[in-house]
């Protein structure tokens, strides 16, 4: 929805974290797709943006990709969905991208939007937080044409999903999401601040809707586990949710973040997991195609942090 994916972010604010990506999953090779437009506003010194890209293949390692703009070389309007960065653009139902630098990355697509939202937090504490996770799109189709470390893929009715979170700060979290279940369409999606102490799960499936992102879900709600594996449960007005999801460290990638304050945090993310999700006397599956991630203060020993914090480049007028 157009006006969930509208910036945030006014151009001027420091202290500021925003972005927007499409996770696309190929049937054919069971490759995943991570596609995201980042701007950064730190409280100290200048702001900048990114282009990013990773690509999950079973049985190889994860391939990242990234590349910083300074200023100048990226622009939003609040008032519509439209970004530029760089060589990369984003709008309703369209994004198109290119990362110079190794390795290298490309990508045009399109997509039918959705024309429901959803929230990860219930509307009454959205309207006291600062901070936004969404999902505009949280199932769709993509048709792809995308180049990766010199692999080349061209989708047509490619699963996924296309998001949209904005914040002053990072902090610990651990976050799932599957559009594809081998008993039939829909979604599921869960994030879980903190230590899980409370978790928001929400699940689409067989015309039917299961709003674990209530505040009456809240309290019967949590995330618990350790390791690659979690459990996300919570207590919706159409009965109780559970959610196993599980990962290996091989299939996970590494990324160092800086808090806009200056704070370190490390994601470690796939889009290869698989999970299980009971409802209502029923029981899904989705093996290889769920979204998994943990945050973490400390990098983790099993591992590699594939990108670094970035730093915002100095503007191309500076140059010598």
């Amino acid at each position: 929805m157009d006006a969930d994916n509208r910036p945030v972010w006014d151009g001027q604010r420091r202290g500021w974290l925003e972005s927007w990506y499409c996770i696309i999953h190929d049937p054919a090779s069971r490759a995943g797709f991570w596609l995201r437009y980042t701007f950064a506003s730190p409280l100290e010194g200048p702001a900048f943006a990114a282009l990013w890209a990773f690509e999950f293949r079973p049985g190889t390692p994860p391939v990242a990709a990234r590349e910083v703009f300074a200023e100048g070389e990226f622009s939003a309007d609040p008032h519509t969905f439209g970004l530029r960065i760089g060589r990369g653009s984003l709008a309703t139902g369209l994004a198109s991208g290119r990362i110079d630098e190794a390795p290298c990355a490309s990508w045009n697509l399109s997509y039918k939007p959705s024309p429901i939202t959803y929230f990860a937090a219930p509307p009454l504490v959205r309207a006291f937080s600062r901070a936004q996770f969404s999902i505009p799109t949280p199932r769709t189709r993509f048709t792809v044409t995308l180049r990766i470390a010199g692999r080349t893929y061209a989708l047509d009715n490619a699963p996924g999903c296309q998001g949209h979170f904005a914040t002053p700060s990072i902090g610990p979290w651990t976050w799932a999401h599957a559009t594809e279940f081998e008993e039939g369409p829909g979604f599921a999606e869960a994030v879980s601040p903190g230590r899980g102490l409370l978790a928001s799960v929400g699940v689409a499936w067989d015309g039917r809707v299961w709003p674990g992102n209530t505040l009456a879900a809240l309290p019967g709600s949590g995330c618990e586990g350790t390791g690659w594996k979690r459990t996300f449960r919570a207590m919706t007005v159409e009965g109780p949710v559970a959610w196993e999801v599980e990962s290996r460290p091989e299939i996970m990638v590494g990324v160092e973040y800086q808090d806009p304050s200056g704070r370190r945090q490390y994601a470690y993310n796939t889009l290869l997991a698989s999970s299980i999700l009971h409802l209502d006397g029923k029981t899904l599956h989705s093996r290889g195609t769920t979204v998994f991630e943990i945050t973490s203060e400390l990098p983790r020993l099993d591992v590699p942090i594939s990108l670094r914090a970035p730093r915002a480049p100095q503007p191309a007028s500076s140059h010598p």
